[in-house]
C-alpha cells in the first residue's frame, strides 16, 4: 500500500513539472518567439534627419521601450547610396526585422530581397519599394487631403487676388512617388479642379533645404507672379518660402498673404509657428502624425516577425495625416502630442 502511494506522489509531481515545463515555453511579445526569453530587436533605417524624422525616432523609441522591444536606428541622411552599409549594418547586429522608408525605391530592392533570404522580414514605410520585391507597406492617406489643399488654395487666389492669372510652383523630389503620386500630384489636380488654365512650374529640391531655396530663388529669377507656392514636405515648402522671403514675397498681413499663398506638409514646429503668425503666408499645413505612425509600424512589424502578418505580402496599412490651419489651440495641441512640444507656441490664444 505504501509502495503503490510512493508511485502515486512521483507520478503526481512528474505531471506537475511537466506542465509548468509546457507553460514557460510559449512565446510573448518581446521575447523574439523563440521562447528563449530573447528580447525582440527591431532596426529602423529612417530616411533623413529632419524634424518629422528625428519625432518618429523618438515616438518609436518611446513606443519600443514601452513594449519590452529593443530599436536600432540607422539613417540614409536622404541618400539612397547609403542604404546598402545601413542594412548590412542592422543584419550584422541580428536584428529581427527592419523598417525601411527607402531614399531611393530602386537601390532597396536588392537590400530587401537579401533580408528576406536571411529570413529578416522588411516592413516598407512611406516610400515603397521599386519594383521586383513584395513586402508589407505602411503608407499614410494623403490623396484626398492634398488634393482639397489645392482646390482650397485656387479658391483663395481667385478670391482675393481677382484678375490674376494662378501661378503655382511645386519644390518636389524627384523619383519619391508619394511626392508625384500621394501629395504634390493630387495637389495640382485640386488647384486645376478649380482653375483649369493654371501655370504649373515643378521644380526638384532633392529633398535637401539648401536645394530648394536655391531651386525656388531660381524659379522667381524667371517669374515673381508666383501666387501659390508649396513643397514634397517641410524642407521643401520652408526652403521655397525662405527664397520668397528674400525676394520680399514672403509676407501677411493679418493672415492674408501679400503675394503668394503658401502649403506645407509635415506638420513640424517650424510651420505651426508659421500656420500661426498673422505675417507668415502659410495658411495650411498636412500634420504628419508620428505618434500614430510609430506605434504602427512598429505593431505592424512585430506581427510579421511572429507570423500573423505574412513576411513576403502586399500587406498594407495607411496612417491618416492631420489637416492643420491657423487655429492657435489646435496647433499646440499637435505639436504637444506629435512633436513633444514642452511649451506653447507664441501666437494669440496659447
Amino acid at each position: 500500500m505504501k509502495r503503490r502511494t510512493g508511485f502515486a506522489l512521483m507520478a503526481s509531481t512528474l505531471a506537475a513539472l511537466l506542465l509548468l515545463s509546457a507553460c514557460g515555453s510559449g512565446s510573448s511579445p518581446g521575447d523574439g518567439g523563440s521562447g528563449s526569453g530573447k528580447k525582440l530587436v527591431i532596426g529602423d533605417v529612417l530616411f533623413d534627419t529632419d524634424a518629422y524624422q528625428i519625432a518618429q525616432q523618438k515616438q518609436m523609441q518611446k513606443y519600443a521601450d514601452s513594449l519590452g522591444i529593443k530599436i536600432i536606428f540607422e539613417n540614409q541622411q536622404g541618400q539612397g547610396t547609403k542604404a546598402p552599409d545601413l542594412m548590412q549594418a542592422l543584419q550584422t547586429r541580428g536584428v529581427d526585422g527592419i523598417i525601411m522608408q527607402p531614399a531611393n525605391a530602386n537601390v532597396a530592392v536588392p537590400l530587401v530581397r537579401q533580408a528576406q533570404a536571411q529570413k529578416v522580414p522588411v516592413l516598407g514605410w512611406a516610400i515603397p519599394f521599386g519594383a521586383g520585391v513584395t513586402a508589407p507597406y505602411v503608407g499614410l492617406e494623403e490623396k484626398a487631403e492634398t488634393e482639397a489643399a489645392g482646390k482650397a488654395a485656387a479658391q483663395y487666389v481667385q478670391k482675393n487676388f481677382p484678375g490674376q492669372p494662378v501661378k503655382v510652383l511645386i519644390v518636389t523630389i524627384t523619383g519619391v512617388s508619394s511626392c508625384s503620386d500621394d501629395r504634390m500630384g493630387p495637389f495640382e489636380q485640386g488647384v486645376k479642379s478649380v482653375a483649369p488654365n493654371a501655370q504649373i512650374t515643378t521644380v526638384n529640391g532633392g529633398a535637401d533645404r539648401n536645394t530648394a531655396v536655391t531651386v525656388a530663388q531660381d524659379a522667381l529669377q524667371r517669374d515673381k507672379g508666383y501666387n501659390i507656392a508649396t513643397g514634397c514636405n517641410s524642407d521643401m515648402a520652408m526652403g521655397a518660402l525662405q527664397a520668397f522671403k528674400s525676394a520680399g514675397l514672403g509676407g501677411a498681413t493679418n493672415k492674408k498673404p501679400d503675394h503668394t499663398y503658401f502649403y506645407s506638409i509635415n506638420g513640424t514646429d517650424e510651420e505651426l509657428r508659421a500656420l500661426t503668425d498673422p505675417t507668415s503666408p502659410l495658411m495650411a499645413d498636412l500634420g504628419l502624425t508620428p505618434k500614430e505612425v510609430a506605434k504602427t509600424l512598429i505593431d505592424t512589424m512585430e506581427q510579421m516577425i511572429s507570423g500573423k502578418i505574412p513576411a513576403y505580402s502586399n500587406h498594407t496599412v495607411n496612417v491618416p495625416d492631420k489637416p492643420l490651419g491657423p487655429d492657435c489651440t489646435a496647433a499646440n495641441d499637435f505639436n504637444k502630442s506629435e512633436y513633444f512640444a514642452t511649451t506653447n507656441l507664441p501666437c494669440v490664444g496659447n
